[in-house]
């Protein structure tokens, strides 16, 4: 039976989707129109009143993605040295990553840490900051690990 149900489903292309639909989300970082972060400006995570939302007139393709700027100047500090404002865990949220899954997080929600931004989710009454916070080490060990077995190069 069990065979016979496997065969039904790769004639009918489903295993292949379903293999291949975990791949291709992890590769595009939570941006399935090719946006990065929501429109938010990376370097702006870095600054006071952070996050701000990204202007089209101040866009950049990076890595595949698009990523928008609130200023010129933003869109020249993030030219100058992309490693330093892009997310840790390509954009993932770290507190689910860390429990071995992956979630789109709530751009609004981050923290700066060890100079990285970290994003989070925000569902319901569960806050992936507040999460983390909590032994923010052991989570960061958990996601760095489950980073390398989730996030294909």
């Amino acid at each position: 039976m069990r065979q016979r149900l496997l065969s039904l489903i790769a004639t009918s292309g489903l295993l292949a989707l379903l293999v291949a639909a975990p791949m291709a989300s992890a590769q595009h970082d939570c941006a399935p129109d090719g946006i990065a972060v929501g429109g938010y400006d990376l370097v702006s995570y870095h600054q006071p009143g952070g996050p701000l939302p990204g202007q089209q007139a101040f866009e950049l393709e990076h890595e595949g993605l698009r990523y928008r700027f609130a200023s010129a100047e933003n869109l020249e500090r993030f030219t100058l040295a992309p490693a330093d404002y892009l997310p840790r865990y390509r954009g993932w949220c770290a507190a689910t990553l860390a429990m071995g899954r992956l979630t789109c997080p709530d751009y609004t929600n981050f923290k700066i840490e060890d100079g990285e931004l970290l994003l989070f989710e925000l569902v319901g009454f569960t806050n992936g900051r507040t999460v983390w916070d909590s032994d923010s080490a052991g989570f960061r060990a958990r996601a760095d690990e489950n980073a390398r077995k989730l996030l294909t190069p």
